[in-house]
Protein backbone atom coordinates (compact mmCIF):
# COMPACT_ATOMS: atom_id res chain seq x y z
CA UNK A 1 0.00 0.00 0.00
CA UNK A 2 1.32 3.54 -1.06
CA UNK A 3 0.90 5.63 2.32
CA UNK A 4 3.00 8.58 1.49
CA UNK A 5 3.94 10.83 -1.36
CA UNK A 6 7.15 12.48 -2.17
CA UNK A 7 6.41 15.74 -0.99
CA UNK A 8 5.10 14.07 2.29
CA UNK A 9 7.86 12.05 3.10
CA UNK A 10 10.20 15.03 2.67
CA UNK A 11 8.31 17.41 4.75
CA UNK A 12 8.08 14.80 7.13
CA UNK A 13 11.72 14.21 7.13
CA UNK A 14 12.54 17.51 7.18
CA UNK A 15 11.43 17.83 10.73
CA UNK A 16 14.91 15.31 11.07
CA UNK A 17 17.48 17.08 9.40
CA UNK A 18 20.93 15.97 10.42
CA UNK A 19 24.61 16.67 9.19
CA UNK A 20 27.37 14.59 8.18
CA UNK A 21 31.77 14.25 9.41
CA UNK A 22 35.05 15.01 8.06
CA UNK A 23 36.70 16.45 4.83
CA UNK A 24 35.57 15.14 1.14
CA UNK A 25 38.46 15.02 -1.85
CA UNK A 26 36.05 16.56 -3.96
CA UNK A 27 33.95 20.06 -4.06
CA UNK A 28 30.86 19.56 -2.16
CA UNK A 29 29.14 20.92 -5.11
CA UNK A 30 30.51 18.08 -7.22
CA UNK A 31 29.61 15.44 -4.75
CA UNK A 32 25.92 16.81 -4.55
CA UNK A 33 25.80 16.67 -8.26
CA UNK A 34 27.52 13.09 -8.23
CA UNK A 35 24.67 12.13 -5.50
CA UNK A 36 21.78 13.34 -8.02
CA UNK A 37 23.41 11.66 -11.03
CA UNK A 38 23.94 8.31 -9.47
CA UNK A 39 22.35 5.41 -11.15
CA UNK A 40 20.79 3.37 -8.69
CA UNK A 41 18.67 0.24 -9.85
CA UNK A 42 16.60 -1.79 -7.66
CA UNK A 43 19.30 -4.76 -7.71
CA UNK A 44 21.63 -1.85 -5.86
CA UNK A 45 19.30 -1.67 -2.70
CA UNK A 46 18.75 -3.78 -0.07
CA UNK A 47 16.38 -7.01 -0.78
CA UNK A 48 12.73 -6.13 -0.85
CA UNK A 49 12.92 -2.81 -2.02
CA UNK A 50 12.29 -1.41 -5.36
CA UNK A 51 12.04 1.03 -8.24
CA UNK A 52 14.29 3.71 -7.09
CA UNK A 53 13.88 7.52 -8.40
CA UNK A 54 17.26 9.69 -7.33
CA UNK A 55 16.56 13.28 -7.69
CA UNK A 56 17.90 17.07 -5.66
CA UNK A 57 16.74 16.91 -2.07
CA UNK A 58 15.62 20.24 -1.55
CA UNK A 59 17.18 21.97 1.45
CA UNK A 60 15.05 23.95 4.25
CA UNK A 61 16.44 27.77 4.27
CA UNK A 62 17.76 27.10 8.21
CA UNK A 63 19.84 24.13 7.16
CA UNK A 64 21.28 26.79 4.30
CA UNK A 65 21.95 28.76 7.14
CA UNK A 66 24.11 26.26 8.96
CA UNK A 67 26.35 25.86 5.61
CA UNK A 68 24.47 23.77 3.23
CA UNK A 69 24.85 23.53 -0.21
CA UNK A 70 22.50 21.13 -1.58
CA UNK A 71 20.90 17.60 -1.47
CA UNK A 72 19.99 14.56 -2.95
CA UNK A 73 17.59 11.75 -2.49
CA UNK A 74 16.80 8.44 -3.28
CA UNK A 75 13.11 7.24 -3.10
CA UNK A 76 11.81 3.68 -3.20
CA UNK A 77 8.95 1.65 -2.80
CA UNK A 78 7.04 4.59 -4.49
CA UNK A 79 7.55 7.45 -1.85
CA UNK A 80 7.14 5.38 1.23
CA UNK A 81 11.03 4.95 1.99
CA UNK A 82 13.57 7.12 1.26
CA UNK A 83 18.17 8.14 1.70
CA UNK A 84 18.46 11.65 1.72
CA UNK A 85 21.75 13.17 1.84
CA UNK A 86 22.52 16.49 2.85
CA UNK A 87 25.74 18.30 2.17
CA UNK A 88 27.66 20.71 3.89
CA UNK A 89 30.62 23.18 2.59
CA UNK A 90 32.85 21.39 5.47
CA UNK A 91 32.83 19.26 7.89
CA UNK A 92 32.87 21.40 10.89
CA UNK A 93 29.53 23.06 9.63
CA UNK A 94 28.41 19.72 9.23
CA UNK A 95 28.85 18.97 12.85
CA UNK A 96 27.92 22.10 13.68
CA UNK A 97 24.88 21.27 12.50
CA UNK A 98 24.14 17.77 13.66
CA UNK A 99 25.05 19.14 17.30
CA UNK A 100 22.25 21.66 17.37
CA UNK A 101 19.43 18.98 15.37
CA UNK A 102 16.05 19.24 17.01
CA UNK A 103 13.79 15.89 17.09
CA UNK A 104 10.90 17.47 17.75
CA UNK A 105 10.28 15.38 20.96
CA UNK A 106 10.59 11.87 18.88
CA UNK A 107 12.15 8.92 20.65
CA UNK A 108 15.65 8.38 19.84
CA UNK A 109 18.35 6.32 20.43
CA UNK A 110 21.76 5.58 19.32
CA UNK A 111 21.80 3.38 15.95
CA UNK A 112 22.86 -0.42 15.82
CA UNK A 113 26.29 -0.90 15.55
CA UNK A 114 26.82 -1.50 12.28
CA UNK A 115 26.06 2.17 12.06
CA UNK A 116 28.70 4.51 11.29
CA UNK A 117 28.77 6.78 14.27
CA UNK A 118 27.96 9.37 15.27
CA UNK A 119 24.39 8.25 14.36
CA UNK A 120 20.64 8.15 15.64
CA UNK A 121 17.90 6.14 15.34
CA UNK A 122 14.71 7.97 15.46
CA UNK A 123 11.11 6.30 16.26
CA UNK A 124 7.91 8.25 15.82
CA UNK A 125 4.60 8.37 15.30
CA UNK A 126 3.14 10.10 11.72
CA UNK A 127 0.30 10.92 9.75
CA UNK A 128 -1.00 11.50 6.02
CA UNK A 129 -4.67 11.52 4.48
CA UNK A 130 -4.46 9.32 1.44
CA UNK A 131 -7.83 9.54 -0.77
CA UNK A 132 -9.52 11.35 1.97
CA UNK A 133 -8.98 9.34 5.07
CA UNK A 134 -6.84 9.96 7.77
CA UNK A 135 -3.92 7.36 8.60
CA UNK A 136 -1.58 7.02 11.20
CA UNK A 137 2.00 5.43 10.61
CA UNK A 138 5.05 4.18 12.12
CA UNK A 139 8.42 6.28 10.91
CA UNK A 140 11.94 4.88 11.53
CA UNK A 141 15.18 7.18 10.58
CA UNK A 142 18.30 6.41 10.98
CA UNK A 143 21.12 8.84 10.44
CA UNK A 144 24.46 9.39 10.50
CA UNK A 145 27.20 12.10 10.12
CA UNK A 146 29.75 11.24 7.43
CA UNK A 147 32.69 14.16 6.98
CA UNK A 148 30.75 17.19 5.58
CA UNK A 149 27.33 15.17 5.04
CA UNK A 150 23.98 14.45 6.65
CA UNK A 151 23.04 10.84 5.40
CA UNK A 152 19.25 9.44 6.63
CA UNK A 153 17.36 6.61 5.72
CA UNK A 154 13.85 6.59 6.75
CA UNK A 155 10.95 3.61 6.24
CA UNK A 156 7.47 3.56 7.30
CA UNK A 157 5.42 0.94 8.64
CA UNK A 158 1.17 0.31 8.81
CA UNK A 159 2.23 -2.45 11.60
CA UNK A 160 3.12 -0.18 14.47
CA UNK A 161 2.49 3.40 14.98
CA UNK A 162 5.47 3.72 17.19
CA UNK A 163 7.90 3.07 14.53
CA UNK A 164 8.67 2.47 10.53
CA UNK A 165 10.77 -1.11 9.47
CA UNK A 166 13.48 -0.68 11.72
CA UNK A 167 15.43 -3.52 10.15
CA UNK A 168 14.89 -1.54 6.75
CA UNK A 169 16.25 1.37 8.01
CA UNK A 170 18.97 -0.41 9.37
CA UNK A 171 19.51 -1.66 6.04
CA UNK A 172 19.21 1.46 3.86
CA UNK A 173 21.38 3.56 5.93
CA UNK A 174 24.34 0.44 5.43
CA UNK A 175 23.14 1.12 1.56
CA UNK A 176 23.35 5.06 1.78
CA UNK A 177 26.85 5.34 2.94
CA UNK A 178 28.24 2.38 1.00
CA UNK A 179 26.54 4.60 -2.20
CA UNK A 180 28.49 7.74 -0.64
CA UNK A 181 31.47 6.49 -0.40
CA UNK A 182 31.23 5.51 -4.32
CA UNK A 183 29.97 9.10 -5.05
CA UNK A 184 32.86 10.61 -3.09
Amino acid sequence: MRLLGHALLATLSAAFVLTATAGAAQSPQALVSALVKAKVTSADLPHGYSAPVVSVYKISADVKKHGAIGGAQIFADGGNEAVIYIVFKTPALAGADWKHANFHGAQTSAAPSSIPKPNVQINTTAGATVNGKKITFGLTEIAMLSRNVIVQSITTSTKSTKHGDVTGAVLLAQFAQKHLSAAR
